[in-house]
C-alpha cells in the first residue's frame, strides 16, 4: 500500500493533516451563513441550488421565495439536530407547502427499501441514501 504524501508517522508529525482538517473546514463550513445569503448565491449562478437542511414548512416557503431549486428534507442523520422529528414526519407537511414547483428529495433516516416506498408515496421526488448503499 502506497503512503501519501509520506508514511504515517511522518505525515503525522509534519503537521499537514492538521492543516488539510483546517482547510477543509474553512472551505466547507461557515457558521455565518444565513437565509440572507440566499439570494446573493442565486444572483451569481445559473446552476440549480438544491437546499439541503428543510425540517420545516416555512423554511421550504421561505427557500422557494428566495429562488431555489430544490430541497431536500434533512435533520442530517439527527446527529446535530438529536431529539427534532423526523424527516419523513415532516415530509406530508412540507410536500403541502412545495407542491409540484420544485424537486423535494428526502434525506435522513433511510435504511430500508420500505423506507424508500413510503417517502415516495409520501410525496418525495426523489431519495438520498447516505449509509444503506455501504450494507449491500
Amino acid at each position: 500500500m502506497q503512503n501519501y504524501p509520506a508514511p504515517f508517522l511522518q505525515n503525522l508529525r509534519s503537521g499537514r493533516p492538521l492543516r488539510a482538517v483546517r482547510q477543509f473546514i474553512n472551505l466547507y463550513t461557515k457558521p455565518s451563513l444565513n437565509w440572507d445569503d440566499l439570494p446573493f448565491l442565486r444572483e451569481h449562478t445559473s446552476l440549480p441550488i438544491i437546499l439541503k437542511g428543510i425540517h420545516h414548512p416555512e423554511d421550504a416557503q421561505r427557500a422557494i421565495d428566495a429562488g431555489m431549486d430544490g430541497l431536500i428534507i434533512s435533520n442530517h442523520g439527527g446527529r446535530q439536530v438529536d431529539g427534532a422529528v423526523s424527516t419523513i414526519e415532516m415530509l406530508p407537511s412540507i410536500k403541502q407547502v412545495v407542491g409540484d414547483r420544485i424537486p423535494l428529495l428526502l434525506d435522513s433516516g433511510v435504511r430500508t427499501g420500505a423506507d424508500v416506498f413510503k417517502a415516495l408515496a409520501l410525496g418525495a421526488s426523489a431519495i438520498c441514501i447516505g449509509r444503506p448503499y455501504a450494507y449491500g
